[in-house]
């Protein structure tokens, strides 16, 4: 199971909001949450495989590391879904950031 990890240049509030939209945007089903730990567990749609993606600050308060913990040893559907989490992630963030600076 290779964990899965990036780093964002943003405040963990406005990382876990994007995330939640990445989540719905993508199809998956949210199994539980603690926004306040930064915590969320995630199942594909089939519920074939789930993961756990954390939020944790940065080195500055001003960044987010994401990680995925996929759930599953087999190379189950989970294990890829985190490039796509990722760059999902990347984009709802982005098109955030465009709106706000319009």
């Amino acid at each position: 199971m290779e964990t899965q990890s990036r780093c964002f240049p943003y405040e963990k509030s406005i990382v876990i909001n994007a995330l939640y939209d990445t989540i719905e945007a993508l199809g998956l089903r949210l199994d539980s949450s603690d926004s306040m730990s930064g915590m969320l567990i995630v199942s594909d749609e089939q519920q074939t495989g789930r993961m756990r993606i954390e939020l944790n600050t940065a080195v500055a308060e001003t960044q987010t590391q994401v990680s995925i913990y996929p759930e599953s040893t087999d190379g189950s559907p989970s294990v890829s879904w985190s490039a796509v989490i990722f760059d999902e992630l990347s984009a709802t963030i982005e098109r955030a950031r465009r709106c706000a600076n319009r």
